[in-house]
């Protein structure tokens, strides 16, 4: 709760011979308004992701594919039109991820054939 000055935290947040600086009734209306306003952005932010789903799908798609949007990359994204970005040549720009998805892997190098790898000397 608000107010509580002691600092050897026992068990879920409650602590062992606390001191509090303000009363158990201001104590609790602190408590019931951070309550409320925690509660009330939860809700706003509930509210917000459900009326956008379409837009947040679109904007993850897009983050998918591009990595990195500009502030105008994602206006153009949310009305229907990929990003146009240059490229520096006159190829059309690749479409995909640029991290390859499977590992090219090497083979050790292992001794010499026929031979015991030289030792080192103390």
């Amino acid at each position: 709760m608000y107010g509580d000055n002691n600092q050897d935290e026992v068990f879920l947040g409650y602590s062992i011979g606390r001191q509090q600086t303000v009363s158990e009734a201001t104590a609790q209306k602190i408590d019931a308004e951070v309550r409320r306003l925690v509660e009330a952005g939860l809700a706003e932010a509930t509210k917000i992701i459900t009326e956008k789903r379409q837009d947040l799908e679109i904007l993850a798609k897009g983050l998918l594919e591009y990595e990195t949007l500009t502030g105008e990359e994602i206006v153009e994204l949310l009305k229907g039109h990929p990003p146009v970005r240059d490229t520096g040549s006159d190829e059309p720009p690749l479409r995909g991820s640029p991290v390859p998805t499977t590992a090219v892997t090497r083979p050790k190098p292992g001794p010499e054939p026929g031979g015991l790898e030289p030792q080192p000397q103390a």
